[in-house]
């Protein structure tokens, strides 16, 4: 599969055209391409589709729009659209988007001039022009971020062009440019550049009548135009023309267009800017930011080691969202950078040699000189980190192991790690802990999210949907959009819905925002012995639980219970509090019983059972 930009959208292969025919949905895959493997907000997309006045629905019917996307790629195959909490990414190839392939073949082509190779220049040039196909993204009527996004793109062809054309004129191919200058002066009447290397080529060729008649032609359209006389640098080359200056082999102009940035990478001078864009709506986690913010800027513990901060939690608790947040929070104090990535967490864990690749091209490594062992590149990038300032994001870590060949060894860094276990065994690093939001600060969110006035209407029934939701903030943001989208759905209406244990996480679902989903991906990265005791949690009548009536729930000794509820607390799937006495008391959340309840319904349909009515169903569930 290819994403195609460099002229009218397409998206396919030689044989199929999966390109969408609705204008907004192939808006929405163009900001997603032109992004590739990057987050593009919510909001960004919503601005584009619909700029300053957007209606009511415009956050479902982005929903739908990334729905129909999905659907078109399929699963299982080379790309996939990945829903975050504060928007998208195309997760895919670099390889398959002709933007990549073009930026990467045009900094080949500079390197090559400035290694004085114009032979191997022009080859990668002309075949980085060879991928336009028309003007960026033709058939799409584009509002201001892609409108600007258009801009970068004919600015980046028309260097290219320069570039080679500045390749061929020192191959000595000047009789060979002069009716392609011609067309493109036609073209770009105030390019000061392609009149210079029209002046040069004809003046090579014997023709210096013609070059300085050039220079008056351009002279006349700029004082008819601009009313301002050609740069110093024209007027020089046109008196070189004039003294027929034996060295004049080249325009008197700067030679090379700024070097264009290598494809992946951040900017050109390797400052690299990775945040994913923080969300308007955030709401909340005052003391944790606060804590966070210390850490990161040593008051917490200053000395020489660097500093890493674990943001960890139940499932929908949002520690990306408040990572996101801490690190803008905090960039002004890392100048030389921020890099982000996301590790996939157990289930899909990123290979930390293929992330350093990654920071590495995007601190302005050419990709050629990146090293092929994970060791050397570590050391490469903490090398790159030893005297800057750098912040780096990493989210969903699968534990230590993953991290540490990613971590610099700098004081003057810091390190920001969601994660799902923690990050015991690793020393230094600080963690924090995320639970649910407070009673304010759920209405709050809700209140953002529906507008105040609505809320303040029904304030009574606001109240029931956020202790219904269990103040997560994943199902406030359910609840939320809910609301925001339905035609008539009142506050009450919602909340009598949720009333019912039965159909509650059914009712906190609206496109890509999904508690089961949350909650699913945590509980199937347990093992089967976890998984069966968690599913048994689902009968308890109250949120908690201690190893002992867990051992008759499973009908096992103690000891085993509590190993396998420290791995599901582990997991952040419960809760574990001391008690006095010693004794340990485990609590689940209420949307986490009813997920486990799901669970076991579940297993019991396919097993063939009754649904369960009673504890004293469970062990012989389990079958332990």
């Amino acid at each position: 599969m290819e994403f195609q930009v460099l002229g009218p959208l397409h998206v396919g292969d030689d044989t199929t055209d999966l390109t969408p025919s609705a204008a907004k949905v192939r808006a929405v895959l163009a900001m997603l391409v032109l992004r590739h493997n990057q987050i593009v907000s919510t909001r960004e997309l919503i601005d584009e589709l619909w700029g300053e006045r957007p209606p009511a629905t415009a956050l479902p019917t982005l929903h739908t729009y990334v729905y129909k996307l999905r659907k078109m790629l399929g699963t299982g195959g080379p790309a996939s659209v990945v829903t975050k909490p504060y928007g998208y990414l195309l997760a895919t190839s670099p390889e398959t988007i002709d933007v990549y392939r073009f930026e990467r073949l045009v900094a080949d082509g500079w390197s090559a001039l400035e290694r004085d190779d114009p032979g191997r220049a022009t080859t990668s040039l002309a075949q980085a022009l060879g991928l336009w196909r028309g003007p960026a993204l033709a058939d799409l009527t584009a509002g201001e971020l892609l409108s600007a996004q258009v801009t970068r793109l004919e600015e980046g062809r028309l260097r290219a062009l320069q570039l080679r054309l500045e390749a061929d004129l020192r191959l000595g191919r000047h009789g060979e440019l002069v009716s392609e200058l011609k067309e493109l002066i036609a073209i770009h009447p105030l390019n000061e550049d392609f009149y210079a290397k029209l002046m040069t080529a004809l003046y090579q060729v014997g023709r210096r009548g013609e070059a300085l008649e050039v220079y008056q032609n351009l002279r006349g359209v700029l004082v008819a135009q601009l009313g301002v006389d050609p740069s110093p640098a024209l007027c020089r080359l046109q008196q070189r023309l004039l003294s027929v200056d034996p060295g004049l082999d080249q325009p008197d102009l700067d030679p090379l267009p700024p070097r264009p940035p290598r494809a992946g990478a951040g900017t050109a001078t390797g400052t690299p800017a990775q945040l994913p864009p923080d969300i308007a709506d955030f709401v909340g986690r005052a003391e944790a930011g606060d804590q966070i913010a210390a850490i990161l800027s040593g008051a917490a513990d200053p000395g020489t080691a660097m500093r890493v901060v674990c943001l960890t939690g139940m499932p929908g608790a949002g520690e990306t969202t408040l990572a996101v947040h801490a690190a803008h929070r905090a960039r002004a104090d890392f100048p030389s950078g921020q890099l982000f990535a996301e590790l996939g967490g157990a289930g899909a864990p990123a290979d930390p040699g293929e992330v350093l690749a990654g920071f590495l091209r995007a601190a302005g490594v050419p990709a050629e000189e990146v090293p092929a062992c994970r060791d050397e590149r570590s050391k490469l990038f903490r090398t790159w980190c030893g005297d800057r300032r750098v912040l780096i994001v990493l989210d969903d870590a699968d534990g230590p192991a993953q991290i540490q060949p990613l971590l610099p060894g700098s004081a003057g860094c810091a390190v920001i790690v969601t994660s799902r276990t923690g990050l015991h065994g690793l020393a230094g690093a600080q963690t924090v802990e995320l639970g649910p939001l407070g009673a304010g600060e759920g209405l709050e969110l809700l209140a953002r999210i529906i507008g105040p006035a609505r809320l303040e209407d029904e304030r009574a029934a606001a109240e029931r949907i956020v202790h219904l939701c269990g103040r997560l903030p994943l199902a406030l943001r359910c609840a939320g959009a809910r609301l925001a989208a339905g035609q008539g759905l009142t506050l009450e209406k919602l909340a009598e819905r949720l009333q019912d244990p039965r159909s509650r996480l059914a009712e906190l679902s609206v496109a890509d925002l999904d508690v089961r989903t949350a909650f699913r991906g945590a509980y199937e990265r347990l093992g089967e012995p976890e998984r069966s005791l968690f599913r048994l949690l689902g009968l308890l009548q109250t949120p908690s639980i201690t190893m002992r009536q867990a051992g008759a729930l499973l009908g096992r000794e103690p000891g085993h219970a509590e190993r396998l509820l420290d791995r599901l607390a582990g997991r952040r799937l419960l809760r574990a509090r001391p008690e006095p006495g010693g004794e340990v008391r485990y609590t689940i959340h209420e949307l986490a019983r009813l997920f486990a309840r799901e669970c076991l319904e579940r297993e019991l349909d396919a097993c063939g059972e009754p649904a369960p009515g009673d504890l004293a169903a469970a062990p012989r569930v389990l079958g332990t």
